[in-house]
């Protein structure tokens, strides 16, 4: 058995580095690349030459995932790049942990093979599952932050607009006026507005992006109130903080509930262990 783990992790050590010099093309796709989503980007050129072979390209469910994903974080422009650079780590990472994984287990020999072989399946599903669902939890978090900041910045936008201000440039004043992920992204949409992008568009694209149900209904509304010229846009934002405040409300008192229900088991696990001790004390009294 020995034997046939070594031939196997020969091939898939041969595979690797063959795949590491065909995708020195790749090279200067690479070269951009920075930050911790992006850890040993020298062995994605394996994941990406692996992607020109029928048996690697990014298709079905987890492709449409991906693709999603990195729309949301990316913008659509650059999705599919990040999206072959996201399946480029999971494959590079993979095959390179089966490699060390076989060859150890083959050079090994006994019992050690076995745990090898179990390191080297795990290790390839915990990089899977890490890069696979990075992007994910990179959109839920700023999803997140985006629905606790908008009553705030909706309430800024309607005082700014009730005292007069023409929508465009009270957008610009909230955008500019505080830091935070929410405010970048509106000043992203503040730069395309600038851009020449109408500025029905760039609310448009600035709701989708936030992948929040309740700020895309926000947008949405505004929006029609801006095609319709607008007359009622004061009383629309009014209308709209007092129910945005409402919802966070809401929202902040679920959240309250939900922690406190998962402070049961600690909580049940501490009060079992004291009254372990109680009982233990008093058998021992007994006994004495």
């Amino acid at each position: 058995m020995n034997i046939v783990f070594l031939i196997l992790g020969t091939v898939l050590a041969l595979s690797f580095i063959t795949l590491l010099f065909k995708g020195e093309k790749y090279d200067g796709m690479l070269e951009p690349l920075e930050g911790d989503d992006f850890p040993f980007k020298t062995i994605y050129s394996v994941g990406l030459a692996l992607q020109d072979t029928k048996f690697g390209r990014l298709q079905g469910s987890i492709g449409d995932k991906l693709r999603k994903d990195t729309t949301l974080i990316y913008s659509k422009k650059y999705s599919e790049f990040c999206a072959r650079i996201i399946w480029a780590q999971i494959l590079s990472f993979v095959l390179l942990a089966l490699s060390v994984a076989f060859l150890l287990a083959g050079l090994s020999g006994g019992s050690m093979s076995s745990f090898y072989i179990m390191m080297g399946i795990a290790c390839s599903g915990i990089f899977a599952w890490h890069f696979l669902n990075h992007t994910k939890d990179k959109v839920d978090t700023r999803k997140s932050e985006c629905e606790t900041e908008f009553p705030n910045a909706v309430t800024k936008l309607a005082l700014i607009v009730n005292s007069g201000v023409i929508l465009h440039d009270a957008w610009k004043k909230v955008a500019y006026g505080n830091t935070g992920m929410f405010y970048d992204m509106m000043q992203k949409s503040c730069e395309d507005m600038d851009n020449g992008k109408a500025d029905i568009d760039a609310i448009y694209e600035f709701g989708t992006l936030t992948n929040s149900d309740d700020i895309k209904k926000f947008t949405s509304a505004l929006i029609q109130s801006i095609e319709r010229g607008g007359g009622d846009l004061p009383q629309f934002l009014s209308n709209q903080t007092s129910e945005l405040w409402s919802i966070h409300r809401q929202k902040v008192l679920q959240k309250g509930e939900k922690a406190a229900g998962e402070l049961l088991v600690p909580i049940s696990l501490m009060f079992g262990g004291i009254l372990l001790i109680v009982i233990s004390a008093a058998l021992s009294s007994f006994s004495m």
